[in-house]
């Protein structure tokens, strides 16, 4: 565990909110430092600070509560611890902090507040009293006691184990180091080694009062272990055929009820069948119509078409007389169109030699409508450069003729101003006078506006000015 940073305010009688960073160079560069200081100066109050901050006691006062807290500065309404340190786990920040109500010195305590958070990102883990005891204990791996006789010796602790006697020391320094632990374990080990050399004696003497077997006892009973072992082979093997034989048996058992089941089964069956005969004489014959049934639509079908096409045929009788008429108006017809048809060959024939050549002339029409839109085509941009150049040659002459006369007033001005030409040499003078006319204007504004304002007044008082009475 390593402390990074510590911050409280109103703790004993350092008055005020104090701050130590100990990753500061001058710290963190040498790797040991001290805390020095007269008696009362605070050194011991930082320290309670540290322990305040992380498990909210300190070494002198067990507890700090809603009902006492005599850690808190006089005349002060708050107080706070804060500890930011790294571990293994990462780096944390705990908060602690009480206050009296409205923060005033005569106020009743609150409740403190305990929180752990971590240093980088500000996250709060627990802000419950105990369970910021069990993120703390799990962080650095101590409790409040472990800290305080491993970490932070608590003030006269030291001294108390300097003056003691040799045989007092032992348990103030487990007392200070938190090392009682081991000697629990060495008197576990102590007794555990008492049981277990109990144990190893009563098997010793338990073993001292077994009788060791001579070689012949021995033989005999390896050989009756033998004859044993004979006779359970042939009673297993009996046992074997005896449960072969029991399965057998069992299985005529079965067999037996089976059959009878079957035969009962058997009966049922003669007696649905003998209560179905009359159903299945209907059956039979219900077959049979259905075999029969396909042929029978045919049978119909057939019947429907020859009353159809008997009475198509004796419409056709009927109407024969006027269908033959109808019938030489058609072959005369046909004749005619033979006729036609052979006439329209001919012609045909013609029409397709005048075809080709209407379609040459059409190929060499295209060709010329192609040219003539081409030129068509280059005799409109054409208009349009000599209009765009017509535009042009106006607007250049309208400037032309501004600037003739331009340059004509300009020559009329030098002709009209041609005595001014000695005024170059006379500039300076000429600008030294202006300015000193400037001047005089500057002020002959300043008295005038000075004159208005005397008139501006003198109105005003003769308003205020009483009447005389006549």
């Amino acid at each position: 565990m390593r402390i990074l940073q510590i911050r409280f305010k109103n703790l004993n009688s350092l008055v005020g909110e104090w701050e130590i960073n100990l990753t500061h160079p001058a710290f963190a560069s040498d790797g040991i430092f001290a805390i020095t200081g007269p008696t009362g100066a605070g050194k011991t109050t930082i320290l309670d600070a540290i322990c305040l901050a992380l498990y909210g006691q300190t070494p002198r006062l067990n507890k700090v509560n809603k009902t006492e807290n005599e850690i808190m500065s006089r005349q002060t309404g708050e107080c706070f611890a804060e500890v930011s340190f790294e571990t293994q786990a990462g780096r944390f920040r705990c908060h602690w902090s009480q206050h009296r109500a409205r923060k005033k010195p005569d106020g009743d305590l609150q409740i403190p507040k305990h929180e752990i958070a971590d240093a980088d990102t500000g996250h709060i883990f627990e802000t419950k009293l105990r369970g910021v005891a069990e993120q703390i204990e799990i962080a650095t791996g101590m409790n409040f006691d472990r800290f305080t006789r491993s970490m932070l010796l608590a003030q006269g602790g030291f001294a108390a184990f300097m003056q003691a006697a040799p045989d007092e020391r032992a348990p103030i320094l487990e007392q200070i180091t938190g090392t009682e632990i081991y000697s629990q374990i060495s008197i576990g080990v102590h007794e555990r080694r008492l049981e277990e050399r109990t144990k190893l004696n009563m098997l010793l003497a338990e073993l001292g009062g077994i009788q060791l077997l001579g070689e012949e006892d021995e033989r005999k009973l390896i050989a009756s272990m033998e004859h044993k072992l004979l006779q359970e082979a042939e009673l297993n093997k009996q046992i074997t055929e005896k449960n072969l034989a029991i399965a057998w048996i069992d299985g005529i058992a079965n067999l037996k009820k089976d059959l009878s089941l079957i035969e009962e089964h058997k009966r049922n069956w003669q007696i649905r069948q003998e209560a179905f005969q009359p159903e299945l004489v209907k059956l039979q014959r219900a077959t049979q119509a259905l075999e029969l049934a396909g042929e029978h639509a045919e049978l119909a079908l057939l019947r429907r078409e020859n009353e159809i096409e008997s009475k198509n045929h004796g419409e056709c009788l009927q109407a024969l007389p006027g269908l033959d008429d109808k019938v030489k108006d058609a072959e005369e017809a046909v004749k005619q169109a033979s006729e036609g048809l052979a006439k329209n060959k001919v012609e045909q024939k013609e029409t397709l030699l005048v075809i080709r050549k209407v379609r040459d002339l059409d190929l060499k029409l295209q060709e010329k409508n192609t040219l003539i839109k081409s030129g068509g085509e280059i005799i409109v941009n054409l208009t349009k450069d000599v209009d765009a150049l017509r535009a042009k040659n106006v607007n250049d002459c309208n400037i032309l003729s501004a600037n003739k006369r331009i340059v004509e007033d300009v020559q009329k001005n030098l002709t009209k101003n041609k005595g001014d030409e000695g005024l170059v040499e006379h500039l300076s003078g000429i600008c030294s006078r202006f300015n000193l006319l400037r001047d005089f204007h500057q002020q002959y504004n300043a008295k005038l506006e000075e004159f208005r304002f005397s008139e501006t007044q003198c109105a005003g008082a003769a308003q205020f000015q009483p009447k005389q009475i006549i």
